[in-house]
């Protein structure tokens, strides 16, 4: 653990509640840590409220225009918090002056954590967005950071590729106050499925799902948003449950569901998600999609197993349900190890790597 009483500042995107900063603030409070959240500030805010076709255009411009003002308040905050760490989640709009001007301000070390892939940058279309989740100077970071941390072992190659100075691969993890092993007699019966998939629509989920909502005599679960909007297979269509999961609430569903499926994003590919860790912490047994890098850490018949087409995902399912005992065996080696990834560790061990 590092030694004194080192004060850190976490800056995360936008003031949504929940969230990995939110479990991250926690776990460095519980090692003792002086921590506080700052949110990116939106002067812009108010804009948020406005709809149609024109409304993310509209405030892409706007946000864009208010930057120098909005970074300015941002390092103001900061160095009035006169922090040794300022660790930041994505906020990945911020060009190399707000690092520099950061640093002068506070002699801070700064680390950063992108939790989707940093290259798949978005691009609008005139009314429409195209591309990924990053923003166009996101790189801008991996070269700006004293320490650019990352959940992929290829995303750390490239980061160093495109300049990063230190890149450390720290996997998500898990939160067991926010997704606690709750007791059966706590699960409503809504709650309740033989197989359950808990997650937004993509493409990629409804190509590796669609066929497991077509298995005759299975109670398939599907919870999450989009899918109303997004998906076209009918059996899906019948599964989904008309909304999302999350907390405590979600953690109920994994204990009343016999199978948890796991499908990784197409920037997940090869590696692993949040979801990953918060099934087993939450007790479930879990049927991950094939990676090398998560089988790492959580070893396919010890402690989850996994599938790689979605032909063996139906084979398998229909073995486990038939084998309770196995589940029973596996999903308790999966929350042994999952809570061995927990916030408070991930926290601690970026405070290693930066103060020392």
């Amino acid at each position: 653990m590092v030694s004194g009483h080192p004060k850190v500042v976490v800056v995360r995107q936008h003031r949504e509640a929940g969230g990995m900063p939110e479990s991250v603030v926690k776990g460095m409070r519980a090692l003792g840590v002086d921590v506080t959240m700052v949110h990116y500030a939106q002067v812009l805010g108010g804009l948020t409220a406005i709809k149609g076709p024109a409304a993310g255009l509209i405030y892409e411009t706007a946000t864009e225009v208010a930057r120098p003002l909005t970074d300015a308040l941002l390092v103001a905050e900061i160095a009035r918090l006169r922090p040794d760490l300022v660790l930041v989640f994505k906020t990945d709009g911020l060009p190399a002056a707000t690092y520099w001007v950061l640093k002068l301000a506070t002699k801070a070390k700064i680390a950063v954590f992108h939790p989707d892939d940093p290259f798949n940058v978005g691009r609008r279309v005139w009314l429409k967005r195209r591309g990924g989740p990053a923003h166009r100077r996101s790189r801008v970071a991996m070269r700006q950071a004293d320490l650019y941390l990352t959940w992929s072992q290829d995303l750390m190659r490239r980061a160093t590729a495109a300049g990063a100075r230190d890149v450390r691969f720290m996997p998500f993890g898990c939160d067991p106050e926010l997704h606690p092993r709750v007791d059966a007699a706590e699960v409503p019966d809504e709650l309740k499925a033989d197989v359950v998939f808990i997650g937004s629509w993509d493409p990629e989920r409804e190509r590796w799902l669609k066929a497991l909502a077509a298995m005759e005599g299975v109670d398939f679960a599907l919870w999450g948003a989009s899918w109303d909007t997004h998906c076209k297979d009918p059996a899906l269509l019948r599964a989904w449950r008309r909304r999302p999961l999350f907390g405590r609430e979600m953690s109920q569903a994994v204990a009343g569901g016999k199978i948890h499926v796991n499908i990784l994003r197409a920037q997940n590919k090869h590696a692993h998600n949040m979801r990953t860790f918060e099934i087993p912490c939450a007790g479930g047994f879990m049927l991950h999609e094939r990676s090398a890098e998560a089988a790492e850490m959580l070893p396919p018949g010890e402690a989850c197993d996994d599938f790689g087409t979605p032909e063996e995902l139906c084979d398998k399912v229909r073995h486990y349900l038939d084998a309770p005992d196995a589940r029973t065996r596996i999903a308790e080696r999966g929350y042994e190890l999952a809570r061995t990834f927990s916030y408070t560790s991930w926290a601690e061990r970026v405070l290693e790597l930066t103060l020392g």
